[in-house]
């Protein structure tokens, strides 16, 4: 809590012994002053310097002021006794130290070689705006108490009680031990907004010189019609510096217990992590009726990257990773953990990165959480490697580059796949005078693939037995741009013309090669320039093809406008793209893209697709957000026209959907915020959410209400309360 407890260091470092009256000239200032300890010389000044030789007494009087490194006392008078040793500094007594703490007191008085010793009525105000009181404080050795002390890392105006701070803590004695380095405290008040919340008659913490230490960490609570009331409890364990663990026990009234945790550890060359979770949960049936049985659920992430020193001699860096994730069922991360995942994706593959060849090789393992997956169907990379080399550009900046890769698709039941491939190409990069761009690229690509079909696996595929299929795939291409620049004052207006023409062969694409990776193609402006739209091997865009488009851009200040429109064309139509991806006949359909940014006003994003005989809109998402610093609002509409569009064995869906946030900040620490996103197809409104946030600098606290109305087999529409506070430098 108490970052720093300066009254500690203060005491052995501030108080001085003189040698000899010479020490001393008229003026009242020090010629030669030496400390108790450690014999180092320091620097004071004062109005006056008395000394009583009969009690042995050095009395420094008037605006003293003491200099000693980085640390400066001040007081209206300060006496050493040099026979008791005892040094006593009495009116207005301020001392700062090098990190700009600053400690205010009436009286303080040192003895047994400064080790020890006594102050009233202190005031300490930390460089971070966090502040102590305390009516005496008391230094034996290495242990500070002060008694009747309150701390508070808020800010306040501390004069004449017009305040005080948002939440304090109050206690009968705060003692800090420097030799096991904690801070004890003795019966605890807890207030907030002046109102008492909490007491204990002990608590405790590690000290600020502590980078990490056992203890609970802010809690979190809410309430929802599936679980009930819940609260998340972490407590960190600390056990060593380079590992620890969190327990993260979730408390429910309808559930029960989820224990939960999270291990870490750092390596040396790396650093991995354990999470995982468990819980003896209610058996429900399909109707949501308690079967009166339980049944274990639970979940299991860990991840983790390390460097491979040893491998530095067969390349610059070597390193390898992995990524472990598994859930007992569906729903369970859903329902416990708001984790929306359809997929959980597992890996352990090692990578070399050398100039600009890069290699990687790995095992991949996936589990599907939709409804329609089914585990024995999944495929599963066992292994997979790439490998992409490229050469130092030549004179003219042409350049060869090098790719292969490699996978082997297995499945417990159904369809086992193995493909090879390798691709060389060459590219090579030309201006002209008139001011246009040239890029000239030729590639072939080899591929190989083995399919052994024990059991079909759903997919509407004709193929039986085991088979091998080769093929080969040379492709041409001539990427054109010729941009147009206007510079005004103050602007800059593009207008840049684009085309590519790609040679290729047709009907490469046989229908004993299985769709593995290929699944999800969608014409839009991303791709429209790609020389193949597909996102894997299994599927090959053949035929020749020119894309044709144009490209606006202007930049004035704070604003920016980019738009995209093109088309692409093809001279054959028998490659069959997926029908609704915009891509099904000879010619295309219009996409585009629009981005308008004015200042931290507005940012507007469209994308477009226009079906290419009507023009009428096919795809059409919009993303609208903007406001002030007072005010910030979010649009977004997404409207996928693929009502008769056939979309099996594609990963594509018929979508319509509004959704749209808002953001009200009252002032710099109240946030008014909420949200609102409903399916337009069916109808129905598929969640809303709306809160309000504090923050400021010793506290944050959060109230939000959630309604979810989607129903997923176990999981039914449910509403939930969160609610989240956090003490600054508690837990």
């Amino acid at each position: 809590m108490v970052r720093k407890l300066i009254f500690s260091g203060l005491l052995s470092g501030i108080i001085l012994s003189v040698t000899g009256l010479e020490g001393f000239s008229n003026d009242g200032k020090a010629s030669h002053v030496e400390i108790l300890e450690n014999s180092k010389v320091i620097n004071f000044s004062a109005k006056k310097v008395e000394y009583h030789s009969d009690e042995k007494m050095i009395v420094a009087i008037g605006e003293v002021t003491l200099h000693h490194e980085n640390t400066v006392l001040k007081a209206n008078e300060v006496t050493f006794n040099r026979t008791t040793r005892e040094v006593k500094a009495t009116g207005s007594i301020t001392i700062q130290d090098d990190k700009g703490n600053i400690m205010f007191m009436e009286e303080t008085t040192l003895k047994d070689g400064l080790r020890e010793g006594f102050i009233r009525n202190v005031r300490v105000l930390f460089s971070f705006d966090a502040h102590l009181v305390a009516n005496e404080g008391i230094r034996v050795g290495k242990k500070t108490t002060f008694k009747k002390a309150a701390y508070s890392p808020c800010r306040t105006c501390n004069r004449d009680g017009e305040r005080e701070p948002l939440w304090h803590i109050k206690a009968d004695a705060i003692t800090h031990d420097e030799n096991n380095k904690t801070i004890k405290y003795k019966n605890v008040v807890l207030k907030v907004a002046g109102v008492p919340i909490f007491y204990t008659p002990y608590f405790s913490h590690p000290d600020p010189t502590v980078h990490a230490a056992s203890g609970f960490l802010s809690p979190e609570f809410s309430t929802s019609s599936e679980l009930g009331v819940n609260a998340t409890i972490p407590y960190y364990l600390n056990l060593a510096p380079h590992r620890d663990i969190t327990l993260e026990p979730i408390i429910t009234s309808k559930e029960g217990l989820v224990f939960a945790g999270t291990y870490r550890q750092h390596t040396g060359n790396g650093q991995f992590f354990i999470k995982g979770s468990a819980t003896n949960a209610r058996d429900l049936d399909i109707n949501q009726i308690d079967t009166d049985s339980r049944e274990i659920r639970g979940h299991i992430f860990s991840g983790g990257k390390f460097d491979l020193e040893n491998l530095k001699f067969a390349g610059d860096i070597w390193q390898w990773d992995y990524a472990l994730k598994w859930v007992s069922d569906d729903t369970y991360l859903r329902r416990y953990y708001q984790d929306r995942s359809d997929v959980l994706k597992s890996h352990a593959r090692i990578e070399n990165f050398t100039g600009r060849n890069y290699f990687s090789a790995g095992l991949y393992g996936f589990q599907g959480l939709d409804e329609e997956d089914i585990g024995r169907t999944t495929g599963h990379a066992l292994p997979a490697f790439d490998l992409s080399m490229a050469s130092t550009p030549g004179k003219w900046g042409n350049q060869l580059t090098f790719d292969a890769s490699g996978v082997a698709i297995v499945r417990t039941g159904g369809i086992n796949s193995q493909r090879m491939s390798v691709k060389g190409a060459w590219k090579l990069p030309l201006k002209t005078r008139l001011g246009d761009f040239y890029t000239f690229t030729a590639s072939i690509r080899g591929d190989v693939f083995h399919n052994n079909a024990r059991e079909l696996s759903g997919q509407n595929l004709n193929i039986e037995g085991n088979n091998t299929v080769a093929r080969i795939l040379p492709k041409f291409a001539a990427d054109w741009k010729l941009p147009f620049i206007k510079n005004g004052q103050s602007t800059q207006q593009t207008l840049e013309p684009l085309i590519s023409i790609i040679v290729a062969p047709n009907n490469i694409n046989s229908a004993d090669i299985i769709n593995e990776d290929s699944r999800n193609f969608e014409f839009d402006e991303n791709n429209l320039f790609s020389h193949n739209r597909y996102n894997g091997y299994d599927r090959w865009e053949s035929g020749t093809r020119i894309n044709y488009g144009v490209r606006y851009s202007l930049y004035s200040g704070p604003t920016s406008v980019i738009a995209t429109i093109g088309q692409s064309f093809r001279l054959r139509s028998s490659e069959a793209f997926p029908v609704g991806s915009g891509y099904e006949g000879k010619s295309s359909d219009f996409v585009g893209r629009l981005d308008l940014i004015f200042g931290d006003y507005i940012d507007y994003v469209h994308r477009f697709r226009l079906d290419n005989d009507s023009l009428s809109l096919r795809r059409n998402e919009m993303i609208l957000s903007g406001g002030t610093k007072k005010f910030r609002a979010s649009m977004r509409y997404l409207d996928l026209d693929r009502n008769t569009a056939d979309l099996s064995n594609t990963e594509l869906e018929n979508s319509k959907e509004f959704a749209t946030g808002l953001q009200v900040y009252v002032d710099d620490r109240w946030t008014v915020h909420g949200s609102w996103v409903r399916d337009l197809l069916k109808k129905d409104t598929i969640s809303y959410d709306a809160g309000i946030r504090f923050k400021n600098e010793c506290l944050e606290f959060g109230l939000r209400y959630e309604k979810r109305l989607t129903t997923d087999r176990d999981i039914t529409p449910s509403s939930t309360f969160h609610l989240r506070l956090v003490l600054k430098h508690l837990g």
